[in-house]
């Protein structure tokens, strides 16, 4: 009774739409896919993003999908799926993406990558570490990235090398919305949890200025480069 009644005072003290939430976050719900759908979509999603591959390579989004890409870069780089197609633009840049090494996982994201961009022109290359989340129908409705790097990552990569751990510090297990039956964020539980939350509070912010943060953040990355 002791450990009942503790319990109970643990969960009444906690706010309670942090509570609520927890059904909806992208954690409450497990694979229903084969563990190469999910491979493969991820692949494919790196296809839209590669100047010499398929042009008709393209990955289920949802109709929310929300890309997240970590500093050095832009943050907020996709919302929605019309937004995604914008990528057929960056192709037009010579661009290879080698050394694909994406796998599945029994818990969210289900899909995580590691991969390298090859730039032809400049013969520059970028590994970025790249996670996907899925919704109930196997859509994408949550990518976000992270350059390769020591120091950049959510990880220690000696470690955890694929951020299995209890301590990785990923965005995509605390946006509301996503583990519902919709999948997409909840603008309203957004707004409460971002009051305790930097990162959910960023979110919100470029969420409502998508377009001027995007611009600001690429004004900013080709002034200063990829800080690194």
């Amino acid at each position: 009774m002791k450990t009942l009644a503790l319990v109970f005072l643990l969960a009444s003290s906690m706010p309670k739409e942090i509570l609520a939430h927890n059904d909806e976050l992208s954690s409450a719900l497990n694979p229903n896919k084969s563990p190469s759908y999910y491979v493969d979509q991820a692949l494919k999603y790196f296809d839209t993003l590669d100047t010499y591959a398929p042009k008709d390579s393209k990955p289920n989004y949802a109709s929310h999908v929300i890309r997240w890409e970590w500093y050095p870069w832009l943050f907020l780089t996709g919302y929605k799926d019309h937004w995604m197609w914008l990528d057929n633009l960056v192709t037009l840049y010579p661009t290879k993406v080698i050394d694909r090494d994406c796998r599945s996982f029994l818990t969210q994201p289900f899909a995580r990558c590691r991969v390298t961009f090859h730039y032809l022109k400049s013969d520059s290359r970028v590994a970025i570490y790249e996670e996907f989340t899925f919704n109930r129908l196997g859509e994408i409705n949550f990518i976000e990235a992270w350059s390769d790097i020591e120091g950049l990552l959510p990880m220690n990569p000696e470690t955890d090398y694929w951020a299995e751990g209890d301590n990785v510090s990923r965005l995509s297990t605390k946006v509301p919305g996503l583990g519902s039956k919709k999948g997409k964020v909840n603008r309203r539980h957004l707004r409460k949890l971002a009051k305790h939350d930097e990162d959910l509070k960023n979110l919100r912010k470029r969420l409502h200025f998508t377009i001027f943060f995007w611009t600001k953040e690429s004004v900013r990355l080709l002034i200063k480069g990829h800080g690194h």
